[in-house]
């Protein structure tokens, strides 16, 4: 039968090189596959491979360098040849003999204790087998004779073979001491030579980890993934705990190794790496990498995807001072933590320039208003300035936070306008119960200089400068918190500076301006003073018809709503404001798809470009379309950088709470008390948290400026501070400088005094001074060391009516108030070393080294009986509260 379709020559083609070529293209394909699967998606393993030859070249470096020391070291060679000869003297000799020999005793001795005890075991097994057959027969009622026999029997021979067996084990124990004693040379010479060598042996077993050695090969370490697990750290899109998966370790091998530090990238030492790495701070076995970095953890096909830096991640690499911003997601007090100075520095600026008037932030929403009321401030300032102010503030004030709306002309009369209709009725009917004094005389020589000694004495420069480029709180690096004083005769009418400096509260019951306790005179001096700052306004008589312009009003009420005025002023009539502004409280979250950036193609379109450029220029995305109305701040590029970190750190995901660190409610309360004492500026006057004392400047003798307050809640009673707080006394009372009185509700004065005892971590405010426990023998020792023949203690400090001896700026505080005032506990910390507890004080140290002939030299007896005997100075003074409970 015929084959259809048979084609011989096609048979008899050949398809060899087709094959040769498919095959070779399979082992070339095959190849890329295992090099790009092994190396080209797994960069990490040639970082890895790279720092295993760094680490060994440096341990090698580092090894040769000491052993090269250890060689030329005489000490070192000592030791060697002693060990060599100790080491020569038991191989052969007496010595060796006699070890030799008992070591064969010892082997011998070691078989009999294990046989003998192997036996005992044995029969102690059989003893086990023969109660449970004892028991068994009991629940039966079966006869247990044979198996008490059985027992008693096993029970006996135990008993013959337990004195064999310690005789066994005691001589054996015996070998082995007198074995150790013959070797003792040996051994403590190993120990020397181990100690000596110890910096070197510690390299070689860094290059012992570096490779790995099969026979008499070696290889470096094998690389593999290195990574860190943070259970239940995310959240799901069910809200559901996912845990973290993070690899950064698996290339950067040397962020918690010291000695890397000035190593490339990625095999450098995290900075600070002792402190922030701490076991007690963020050990990266804990906490990994992306806590604090960002980045995607788990990516290890490239350097890009892992650093997050790809289309659409939303946590990319936070580099730099940048990583500051993530610390408030697990910590809630940032002021104090001494590695984010920058974020620190960001969120002072954002309370203080009035962000938070326009923007609700989560955490800051209780934030006063920054600016003064206004609800009588046509009694207050100067039309013809109000509309220049109004205008461009940074004209007249180049430092004022007060930001630049870039108003017209029109504008700004149209806004005073409004103002001054709505401040009128309430202004006038201030004005017309308050009227300047007949003693007030305009350019009095005596009077304007006693003004200006009054308010460079008594404490106005702890807020306000009197000149250009003077100032003392700093907001940022080129603001000021308190306004400058300059020009305010240009602002004010002295009847209203009077009633102002008198009775701050008087005028605008919320304001944060203390009251001094000026006398009249006094007040009048500082008028004086204050109106040769500047020079008076000329009035604009066109400007007063323009402020009853009905029309200008009802423009002035559009533009104050459009431009959220409110949010920084109490305004009559607009109490109910809204904030204008978007809410900040997820704005780190923000992907580039939630930013505008208009029609600027200039701008590289990142979120850290975006808002530095916002922060910088706020209406530079404006179109002629969309309009933005957010202000000129004219912030400096370093205030905008810290500003940007605190944005940053505005993220949605918070950490959970296992990770955080001081989530309890002293560090709340730390937050919100430092937030009232910013408002009230404490720190112009008072060095706290080791901040501030800004007044100090002004002072040629430290000692007579106001005292730093570090520490203050461990050192005061607490219902002292309280009632301080409220109404102050004096408790120096030959300076010059007052503690103002600031009005402090109840509800604040408890958070400043909460404040004070959280900064110190005082847990219980209160405390018992049993004075009825002192010793008689305390008192009659702490009279004696209080003497000029010993520590002459009020050569210094004021008891009472009694003043000290000699100048008043070597004075210290009255000792009959500590009663009241300091802390039992305090005292005596005081007494032991005053430089510890408060650098630079002027009180002498005494211990150690106390007079020996009281209460037998012994310097803890010593400072418990002045603690006692200070305690008891003002018994007999009137103080608040209890006398016998004194609070922390």
């Amino acid at each position: 039968m015929a084959v259809r379709g048979f084609d011989e020559a096609e048979e008899k083609k050949s398809y060899g090189s087709v094959f040769l070529l498919g095959s070779a293209l399979l082992v070339v394909l095959t190849l890329w596959a295992f090099w790009d699967d092994n190396f080209t998606r797994r960069p990490w393993k040639k970082f890895q491979a790279e720092f295993h030859r760094l680490d060994y070249r440096k341990a090698r470096e580092a090894y040769e360098e000491q052993n090269k020391k250890l060689q030329a070291d005489p000490a070192y060679q000592e030791l060697v040849k002693k060990l060599a000869a100790e080491r020569a003297s038991l191989k052969s000799g007496e010595s060796a003999r006699k070890l030799h020999s008992l070591q064969r005793e010892e082997v011998k001795a070691a078989v009999r204790f294990t046989e003998l005890d192997q036996e005992v075991k044995f029969i102690k097994s059989e003893l086990e087998e023969g109660w449970y057959e004892y028991d068994h027969a009991v629940q039966q009622g079966r006869s247990t004779k044979p198996y008490e026999e059985r027992i008693q029997q096993l029970d006996q021979e135990a008993a013959k073979l337990q004195p064999e067996l310690e005789a066994a084990r005691q001589k054996r124990d015996e070998l082995k001491e007198e074995i150790k004693k013959v070797q003792a040379g040996i051994k403590e010479l190993e120990a020397e030579l181990t100690k000596v060598a110890a910096e070197r042996d510690k390299w070689l077993r860094v290059m012992e980890n570096a490779t790995i050695n099969l026979g008499p090969l070696s290889f470096y370490k094998v690389p593999t993934i290195r990574q860190v697990v943070l259970e239940e750290f995310d959240r799901s899109r069910f809200d559901q705990p996912v845990a973290r998966v993070d690899r950064c370790q698996s290339c950067h091998l040397a962020v918690n190794r010291a000695g890397f530090e000035q190593a490339p990238q990625p095999f450098r030492t995290h900075p600070r790496r002792e402190v922030l790495l701490a076991d007690n701070a963020h050990p990266p076995d804990k906490f990994g990498c992306t806590v604090c970095h960002d980045g995607q953890g788990a990516a290890v096909n490239s350097v890009r995807q892992a650093h997050g830096e790809v289309a659409y991640w939303e946590h990319p690499l936070r580099r730099g001072a940048k990583a500051q911003s993530s610390c408030t997601s697990c910590h809630v007090d940032a002021q104090r933590l001494e590695d984010a100075p920058l974020l620190a520095q960001g969120q002072r600026i954002f309370e203080q320039i009035g962000c938070t008037g326009c923007h609700l932030v989560q955490g800051y929403e209780n934030i006063p208003k920054i600016g003064p009321s206004l609800r009588r401030v046509s009694a207050k300032v100067d039309p013809t300035w109000a509309v220049r102010w109004i205008k461009n503030p940074h004209e007249l004030r180049s430092r004022t936070r007060m930001p630049n709306f870039v108003f017209k002309e029109d504008e700004a009369v149209a806004i005073a306008a409004y103002l001054w209709s709505v401040s009128k009725e309430e202004g006038e009917k201030w004005l017309a119960t308050r009227s300047l004094p007949s003693g007030y005389r305009e350019g009095d020589k005596d009077l304007v200089g006693k003004g200006k000694n009054l308010v460079g004495s008594i404490g106005c420069k702890g807020c306000h400068g009197f000149a250009e480029g003077e100032f003392s709180t700093p907001v940022g690096k080129e603001k000021d918190l308190i306004p400058n004083l300059k020009d305010i005769a240009e602002k004010a009418a002295p009847r209203w500076i009077y009633h102002w400096v008198r009775n701050p509260r008087d005028f605008s019951p919320d304001t944060p301006m203390p009251s001094l306790r000026l006398t009249d005179n006094e007040a009048l001096a500082i008028t004086a003073y204050l109106m040769t700052l500047g020079k008076p306004a000329n009035g604009n008589p066109n400007l007063q018809k323009q402020l009853e312009d009905g029309k200008n009003i009802k423009r002035g009420e559009s533009l104050i709503r459009k431009y959220g005025c409110a949010g920084c002023h109490d305004i009559p009539g607009m109490e109910k404001e809204s904030r204008i502004g978007v809410e900040l409280t997820t704005f780190g979250s923000k992907t580039l798809e939630e930013l505008f950036f208009g029609n600027r193609t200039d701008i590289r379109q990142t979120w850290d470009d975006w808002t530095m450029h916002k922060l910088k220029e706020p209406r530079i995305y404006a179109t002629p379309r969309v309009e933005q109305v957010m202000p000129q701040f004219n912030l400096t590029a370093d205030d905008i950088k810290a500003l940007r970190i605190l944005l940053a750190g505005f993220r949605e995901a918070k950490a959970p709470t296992r990770y955080r660190a001081d989530w309890n409610p002293r560090a709340a309360q730390v937050v919100e008390g430092r937030r009232l004492m910013q408002q009230y500026n404490c720190v112009g006057c008072h060095e706290i948290e080791q901040r501030g004392g800004f007044i100090r400047k002004y002072y040629e003798n430290p000692a007579l400026a106001p005292p730093p307050l570090n520490g203050e809640g461990e050192k005061v009673q607490s219902h002292w501070l309280f009632g301080f707080l409220k109404q102050p006394i004096p408790v120096r009372p030959w300076l010059d400088i007052r503690m103002p009185t600031f009005g402090f509700t109840d509800e604040e004065t408890n958070r400043l005094v909460a404040y004070f005892n959280g900064l110190s971590k005082v847990d219980i405010p209160y405390a018992y001074f049993e004075e009825w426990k002192v010793p008689k023998e305390n008192l009659d020792a702490a009279r004696s060391l209080f003497s000029k023949e010993y520590f002459d203690c009020l050569s210094c400090h004021q008891q009472g009516e009694r003043k000290p001896e000699g100048p008043q700026e070597g004075w210290a505080p009255d000792l009959t108030l500590a009663r009241t005032r300091l802390s039992p506990d305090w005292i005596l910390k005081w007494l032991r070393d005053p430089q510890k507890v408060q650098p630079g004080t002027k009180m002498p140290s005494f211990y150690p080294g106390g007079p020996d002939n009281i209460l037998g030299g012994k310097d803890d007896r010593q400072i418990e009986a002045l603690r006692d005997y200070i305690m008891m100075l003002g018994k007999g003074a009137p103080a608040a509260g209890s006398r016998k409970v004194a609070s922390r």
